[in-house]
């Protein structure tokens, strides 16, 4: 199953230097990420359990192994060993190539289309029209609500930011804002530019939005993915919230600095202004 790969992966990266492993994991992410997978539902589980397993792991505590899951011996199932695996989604890529170009060539010929599908086809019975459920579409007027709310959220941080200096207890509160900018407008320039499929909505991965947006526009995209790992890096979704983020547990308050506040805030603004010039292109 998948989370039998992720935990057998995991086991094995872990064991690397800490560079190595580092590059491991966001090639892990990338995988598993539910806008690159070719069936979002279980790779939004997948996802959601690989990151929960990380975070069992950087806090010192041991994997949580699967339990009551047999191994699934049918021919399209994931081979236990990593090479299988690459194999199938060699043959899931290509399908979704290929679906994802029949869609631009209807599209450029028909000028639009609405309406659900299944995976790497047509469908919509006695119509003549083809739909596509599998490749989300464009959709800038959502796009420019999410980026209004960056926009507040960024309002927001800046008046916190000015406190932090005066008292640090607000710098964790600084830091999760910066985080939340970010998100809601990558999400913003997603919805603009490609869509945004519904399983991707529901997470926080900062990375694998800025990876995806860099592949669409990476001429206004340059160094995003980067600025993205500075804020997800330190988890700033949910060390500046929870104590039971730490071993031993500790309060988020206190584990932030006024820099770590202003260089997040720094890396919140800059995606955000990328991210308004590719809604305002849409």
């Amino acid at each position: 199953s998948a989370k039998k790969q992720i935990c057998e992966e995991l086991k094995r990266i872990w064991k690397l230097p800490e560079d190595q492993r580092r590059k491991a994991i966001k090639r892990m992410y990338l995988k598993w990420h539910p806008d690159k997978h070719p069936d979002p539902e279980m790779a939004t589980k997948a996802f959601q359990y690989l990151q929960r397993q990380i975070d069992r792991l950087e806090a010192g505590r041991p994997l949580e192994e699967p339990e009551g899951e047999e191994e699934d011996t049918t021919p399209c199932a994931p081979s236990p060993r990593w090479s299988g695996w690459f194999n199938m989604w060699d043959s899931w890529a290509g399908r979704a190539h290929r679906a994802r170009r029949r869609e631009r060539h209807y599209r450029s010929s028909h000028g639009g289309y609405s309406g659900g599908s299944t995976f790497g086809g047509y469908s919509g019975g006695s119509t003549s029209r083809p739909t596509f459920k599998a490749t989300p579409t464009p959709d800038p007027e959502t796009g420019r609500v999410w980026m209004k709310q960056a926009e507040a959220d960024m309002k927001a941080l800046r008046i916190v930011l000015a406190k932090v200096d005066a008292e640090q207890e607000v710098c964790c509160h600084a830091c999760f804002l910066a985080h939340e900018v970010a998100e809601r407008a990558l999400k913003a320039g997603k919805y603009a530019v490609c869509g945004l499929h519904s399983a991707s909505l529901r997470h926080h991965d900062l990375v694998g939005h800025a990876g995806a947006l860099e592949q669409e526009r990476r001429h206004l995209t340059v160094g995003l993915q980067q600025l993205a790992q500075a804020l997800q890096s330190p988890d700033y979704y949910l060390k500046t919230r929870f104590p039971n983020q730490y071993v031993p547990h500790a309060v988020p308050a206190e584990q932030f600095s006024p820099a770590q506040a202003r260089e997040a805030a720094t890396c919140a603004e800059k995606i955000l202004d990328m991210m308004k010039r590719l809604v305002e292109e849409s």
